[in-house]
């Protein structure tokens, strides 16, 4: 079985039942389409309109946000006229037999934050971060509830989680600034250091867990300090940091029960509804990298029925052992999830050749990302589906 990671505009930027009528021919059985996303804009090779397509943060569909108690209302948009761009894309499917995910990007989303910023992380040196909302907060934890109970009244198959940890201070969007300038801070552990969060939510919900807060984040400023004052990393790995200052391995663990806290919340949202994740927060994409953004693969195990494998790499060593290591460790379907990046595949033969090599070891492939995919692209899609079978 084959997804395509796809975005509404894309998707409905055609009538869609020739759209859909595409995609199956290419033997795309499932569509991933973006429903609470960042703020975007992506260069789309195939459009017949404009070339490159902008949206702010929000929802591509109208939550019902009334079993909840949560003062946060998304922006809702439509697309090329369809007032509910999500039904449309389920229904348009269902004529054509092709399943439909919903896409649901949690913490990282620069337009919330600008309009709630009382819900926004903020650093050890109190920084706010307009990208990032935290998960600390009630009233934030609500409103993923319910979107995520929202969507589950859609006829689709799962509710694709991403961006489910704490936020990275360094992926930003902003709504005041362009380009991210550092000279500094080096490497995924010193930004994840940089990233933690000491909002006052964070402070509230740490005094039913055993962790000095105060002490965490005096040690949290203090080893900031020292890497602030080099240009070369002082920081190479937080595991240890973590066992020589427990209260940064308390730190840690408090993240990861908020974490647990709110996959509970979404597990039970989406019902009968699978939830799936698309595994890479914290340190990166492995089953241990979650971490430091408070996921776990005890968490995932206890509330997500499938784990996608970001495999965005033409290593098949890597990729196979990557996903390898995610079937040992959870007794959930595991699948890859590959990119047709140019930067990585230049031809199909590269493409059939690494597909070779790692297809058979996942569940499913799912494919990023359609919308951004060229005529040529497209064509590839039937190398994919072939070595999925």
């Amino acid at each position: 079985m084959v997804a395509v990671w796809s975005y509404p505009w894309s998707l409905l930027s055609d009538d869609i039942d020739a759209t859909c009528r595409e995609l199956a021919e290419h033997g795309v059985t499932s569509v991933t389409a973006a429903a609470h996303y960042h703020s975007i804009r992506t260069l789309e090779p195939r459009s017949n309109g404009t070339l490159f397509k902008s949206y702010t943060g929000g929802c591509y569909f109208d939550p019902d946000l009334s079993t909840v108690d949560t003062p946060i209302d998304p922006p809702v948009h439509e697309v090329a006229g369809h007032t509910d761009p999500f039904q449309s894309i389920v229904a348009g499917a269902d004529r054509h037999a092709i399943d439909v995910n919903a896409w649901l990007v949690c913490f990282h989303n620069s337009k919330l934050g600008s309009e709630y910023p009382q819900y926004r992380t903020q650093s050890v040196f109190g920084d706010r971060h307009d990208h990032a909302f935290c998960p600390s907060h009630p009233a934030v934890q609500r409103y993923f509830e319910g979107i995520a109970r929202s969507l589950a009244g859609y006829d689709i198959e799962s509710i694709n989680l991403e961006s489910l940890g704490y936020p990275d201070a360094f992926h930003s969007h902003g709504t005041r600034f362009g380009h991210a300038k550092n000279h500094v801070v080096q490497g995924r552990p010193e930004e994840l250091l940089l990233s933690q969060c000491f909002c006052s939510a964070c402070r509230s919900r740490a005094e039913n867990h055993p962790i000095d807060f105060d002490r965490a984040r005096e040690v949290t400023q203090r080893i900031a300090r020292t890497a602030l004052q080099q240009p070369t990393a002082s920081v190479t790995s937080l595991e240890e940091l973590a066992t020589q200052q427990p209260e940064l391995k308390k730190l840690f663990d408090f993240r990861s029960s908020v974490i647990d806290e709110l996959l509970g919340r979404l597990a039970a949202a989406s019902g009968d509804i699978a939830l799936t994740y698309s595994a890479s927060d914290g340190l990166g994409r492995d089953p241990d990298d979650g971490w430091p953004s408070g996921v776990t693969l005890d968490q995932l195990h206890e509330h997500i029925d499938r784990i996608v494998a970001l495999c965005y790499t033409a290593d098949s060593d890597l990729a196979r052992r990557r996903v390898q290591q995610y079937k040992e460790r959870v007794d959930v379907p595991v699948d890859i999830g590959i990119t047709l990046d140019p930067d990585l595949f230049e031809t199909e033969s590269e493409l059939r050749g690494f597909l070779a090599d790692v297809a058979g070891f996942g569940d499913r492939i799912h494919v990023y990302n359609h919308a951004l995919m060229s005529e040529t692209h497209l064509d590839w899609l039937d190398t994919v589906t072939t070595r999925s079978v």
